[in-house]
């Protein structure tokens, strides 16, 4: 029986959002190559191979050699390359088909000349995120790294990588189609002029689209369990979410209609969402059922938190029927961030759902 705060799997949603977005990749005849970082866990990379993925994008070294560990053989650090770890990027090429992002050359010169084993590298696009990367359209920087890899001994080109997390600012799957098809026309100008291949990857985009383009890979990697943003954002409909975290109530303020609960910035991140009123909050109740729960429980959020203490602020009916000790489900706001910083997983029926960072080994 689950008594402290846990974030709970629903293994039924989840295994459905990976074969979803596995037959639309088989669909629109792109390479499925998913983000892992989200879930992070050996289980669950095992129901992406059940779906035919070979592939898989992670975002550090650490994470490689945790998915390697498990057969992975083709691994995306999906991070521009830090040549503090060279000694570590050449050690795992030498095992498996190692890809990493880059655009500086002299980062690029510095693993060529130190590297023992080739390793794959994709140059990293700007597509206006304004994160990293080279912008689409600066042709001329872009045909100079592409030189720089070409003509190097130990480094191998993969082609172009991009990632449109300012998608996640959009509000409705109108908004996201169009910032998507505008990236998609200037990817499709880079294909005119280095006809490369082109990974993308946003969840947003990537749930949205029914045509990818020029796009010959897929990176997505939120889609498999979700959140309150994206459904807010148009990505998913409720019943995708695949996650809540459950969260016991340890007191009761009838003053203000609030209940604490153990449930902080340590379990859900201090990623927020805003509300009309611009007021933010950290997720939202959702109705308990007896297997799971259900559509979120309107006028019931998390709006405070501190390292450990979540503040729920409640309409009165909802107040009125919890006690001390009830477990409440809480939609996080961005799963993938309450998924690092919890480091497991309980599914429905309590068992034991592994992640690279558990905490807790069973």
């Amino acid at each position: 029986m689950i008594t402290d705060t846990s974030l709970v799997l629903n293994s039924n949603k989840v295994q459905s959002n990976i074969q979803k977005m596995a037959r639309k990749a088989e669909i629109l005849n792109v390479e499925f190559r998913p983000h892992f970082k989200t879930h992070q866990s050996h289980i669950i990379g095992s129901w992406f191979r059940e779906q035919g993925v070979k592939g898989i994008t992670v975002s550090s070294i650490k994470m490689a050699e945790y998915f390697a560990k498990a057969g992975w053989e083709s691994i995306t650090i999906a991070f521009p390359a830090n040549i503090l770890e060279i000694n570590k990027l050449s050690e795992l090429s030498s095992k498996i088909d190692l890809r990493v992002l880059a655009t500086n050359i002299e980062v690029l010169k510095l693993l060529d000349s130190q590297l023992t084993h080739e390793v794959g590298i994709y140059i990293e696009l700007d597509p206006g995120y304004h994160r990293s990367g080279i912008p689409i359209l600066d042709f001329d920087s872009i045909r100079k790294t592409k030189q720089v890899i070409i003509s190097a001994k130990n480094l191998r080109f993969e082609g172009f990588y991009t990632h449109a997390g300012h998608s996640y600012k959009c509000r409705s799957k109108k908004e996201i189609s169009k910032l998507s098809s505008a990236i998609l026309n200037d990817l499709q100008l880079l294909k005119s002029e280095f006809n490369d291949p082109i990974c993308f990857g946003d969840t947003p985009s990537c749930s949205v689209l029914d045509n990818f383009g020029v796009i010959d890979q897929i990176s997505a990697g939120n889609f498999v369990f979700y959140d309150w943003t994206q459904f807010n954002i148009g990505s998913c409909d409720i019943n995708e979410i695949a996650i809540a975290m459950y969260c016991p109530v340890v007191a009761k303020y009838p003053e203000r209609n609030e209940l604490l609960i153990h449930g902080g910035a340590v379990h859900f991140s201090k990623d927020s969402f805003q509300e009309i009123n611009g007021v933010p909050y950290y997720g939202i109740v959702a109705e308990k059922l007896n297997k799971g729960w259900g559509n979120p429980i309107e006028g019931n959020i998390l709006k405070s938190i501190s390292q450990e203490h979540g503040i729920v602020s409640c309409t009165t009916s909802f107040f009125e029927k919890m006690a001390v000790g009830d477990l409440i489900p809480i939609l996080p706001i961005h799963s993938c961030l309450s998924a690092d910083v919890m480091g497991e997983y309980f599914t429905l029926d309590e068992k034991h759902i592994d992640h690279m960072n558990q905490k807790v080994f069973r």
